[in-house]
């Protein structure tokens, strides 16, 4: 129960934070987060590659944040493509998964919960930006809005097996415990890592 309270309230935190922050609260959120995440995985004591490539998405990830704060609804968009996509394949593993992926990384995550969460993500957050969000996104025609959509959420996946990974390498579940229910900031942002750096991408690219 207190991992869905505090999911809740932090993702009412994230939203306010997103949306109705002044752009020097916003900055000061991205050094915090950073310094968090930073120390958390420094705190695993593990180097390797894809401890190295979790640094790099990091800073990619604030700084595409950074750079893109006067837009904020590409980047709640961007959040939520992740969002949605680590939820709708919980719900879908839970209902249908069978074929486990990757036991060795990540023993809980499956195949059709996997395909179920990106293609939830990818339609969820397409019809969003077609019938709510006031966003440069709506520029694009549909075939490349979902393609957008769709290698997002893919990556976001990646990125929350790349953390796994390196937790595996340090033989622990949680990147830390300041998040109850949840663990470290890191276990929560994780598929964030790879999937804002890539949204961003792709968006300066096909535009």
């Amino acid at each position: 129960m207190i991992r869905w309270i505090s999911g809740i309230g932090l993702g009412f935190l994230f939203l306010a934070y997103i949306l109705l922050s002044p752009a020097f609260v916003f900055n000061f959120g991205l050094i915090t987060i950073f310094v968090i995440a930073l120390y958390e995985l420094i705190k695993l004591r593990v180097l390797s590659l894809q401890s190295f490539l979790s640094f790099i998405f990091l800073v990619t990830a604030i700084l595409c944040l950074y750079f893109y704060e006067l837009e904020r609804f590409l980047i709640l968009i961007a959040v939520l493509i992740s969002v949605t996509t680590d939820a709708f394949a919980f719900f879908a593993g839970k209902a249908f998964g069978r074929n486990k992926i990757f036991p060795g990384i990540s023993p809980n995550k499956t195949l059709e919960g996997t395909i179920g969460g990106i293609v939830a993500s990818v339609l969820i957050n397409t019809l969003l930006v077609i019938l709510i969000f006031q966003s440069s996104l709506k520029t694009f025609d549909s075939f490349l809005l979902i393609l957008i959509m769709l290698i997002s959420a893919a990556a976001s996946v990646f990125g929350d097996l790349l953390i796994s990974s390196v937790k595996r390498q340090a033989n622990l579940k949680d990147t830390g415990n300041l998040i109850p229910g949840h663990g470290g900031l890191l276990d929560r942002i994780d598929s964030h890592l790879l999937c804002i750096p890539v949204f961003f991408f792709l968006f300066e690219a096909l535009q």
